[in-house]
């Protein structure tokens, strides 16, 4: 741990009972229940940075402000403490207006947020990969773990409406990040390229939410341009969610181009699996009946089924049902061929009893339709029963 002054500067860290500074870093032996610490000699409100490099694998509560963490991920020196600040800031703020939501009342973005995305994709000291992994705003499976009761349509609402704000707000920040990490140099599978690629394209993620003109022209540009797999996988992934003709054009070019080669076309079908188009269920069973999918092959029905079952939360828990009955359906059709694939795309019901109604009901029902098969694996049956039993 160490402990961060008002202006950002590391304090030097003497426990009560040295006679010294030790540096600015320290590590506390927990080895009681409870126990306390005691450091002399600071002369001004300290901001705790805490489980600095991830030095203990637990789960820490502080009770940070908004400024606190701010603070944090602006200016701390440590990069796990940094990005952990940077997370939970997106989560305070994504499950805030996730209530507003719940409560119906009108969203507003925090300015706090702003401000820290700002800081960090405006800092050009730091190594980019951190900064990239700072900016990525948490998934919907991470965010549902910090509730009790699991609203998805209150905290996809949110979510997106995060997103986008914060990416109308800095559009100009994001489009100098942007365009600041072009590549200067030939591909290479180097840290420092690495790295300014990862931002690159955190920054035009962003930029590809507000869905217009222009922003859908600078994916085009990066896939036409792009001469390495991760930047190509980029750009459609900026367009993805996209009704534009842009979008299309660019899913079938990537298919002919890799049509013949299964791990990168594994790619090209996850990425319309987790689209949050409102035809994407229709286009996940459009695909089952795609020439290179067989559902034989586990790769592929992980790039498809399970990808969308496990991580499109908004298509999966659709409020009509729809996306529990396809998954259902195609559980109990992929037990007859591959019982352990089947049943990872089962787990995506694991959570059930977590979810406000009508879903809980939905996925109850979709799970007792699974059970009903009287020649179920056992793989598949042990999940069926586990989640059923009361």
């Amino acid at each position: 741990m160490g402990l961060l002054g008002p202006d950002g500067r590391d304090l030097a860290l003497r426990l009560a009972g040295e006679t010294a500074p030790a540096g600015t870093t320290c590590v506390l032996d927990v080895t009681a229940a409870a126990q306390s610490f005691r450091f002399a000699d600071v002369p001004v409100a300290p901001v705790p940075s805490l489980l600095r490099g991830f030095s203990a694998p637990v789960a820490l509560e502080f009770d940070y402000t908004r400024e606190e963490l701010a603070l944090l991920a602006a200016h701390d020196r440590d990069p796990v403490s940094r990005w952990a600040a940077a997370q939970r800031s997106f989560c305070n703020a994504i499950l805030g207006e996730a209530r507003r939501h719940a409560a119906g009342l009108p969203l507003a973005l925090d300015r706090t947020v702003v401000a820290i995305a700002d800081k960090l994709v405006g800092d050009r000291e730091s190594d980019p990969a951190l900064i990239a992994l700072a900016l990525a705003p948490p998934d919907l499976a991470y965010l549902a773990g910090l509730v009790e009761t699991i609203d998805i349509d209150a905290l996809a609402t949110a979510r997106d409406f995060v997103v986008r704000e914060l990416a109308r707000a800095l559009r100009p920040s994001f489009l100098h990040g942007f365009t600041s990490c072009n590549p200067a140099a030939a591909y290479a599978p180097t840290p420092a390229q690495i790295g300014t690629r990862s931002l690159r394209n955190r920054c035009l993620a962003y930029l590809g939410t507000q869905d217009d003109d222009a922003a859908r022209a600078l994916a085009v540009a990066q896939f036409n341009g792009a001469d390495n797999m991760t930047d190509a996988i980029a750009a459609l992934a900026a367009i993805n969610h996209s009704g534009a003709p842009e979008r299309e054009a660019l899913f079938a070019r990537f298919e002919a181009k890799w049509h013949d080669e299964p791990l990168v076309l594994d790619k090209w079908f996850t990425l319309q699996a987790t689209s949050q188009r409102a035809d994407t269920r229709l286009r996940v069973e459009a695909l089952l009946s795609h020439p290179k999918f067989n559902a034989k092959n586990p790769n592929r029905v992980r790039s498809l089924l399970a990808a969308f079952a496990l991580h499109n939360w908004q298509g999966f828990h659709a409020a009509d049902g729809s996306g529990y009955s396809l998954v259902a359906g195609q559980v109990i059709a992929l037990d007859r061929v591959n019982p352990h694939i089947s049943s990872l795309v089962a787990g995506a019901f694991n959570h059930w009893r977590r979810f406000a109604e009508p879903r809980r009901a939905l996925q109850r029902s979709a799970l007792e339709r699974i059970g009903a098969e009287s020649a179920l694996s056992p793989d598949v049956r042990e999940i069926v029963t586990r989640n059923l039993a009361e």
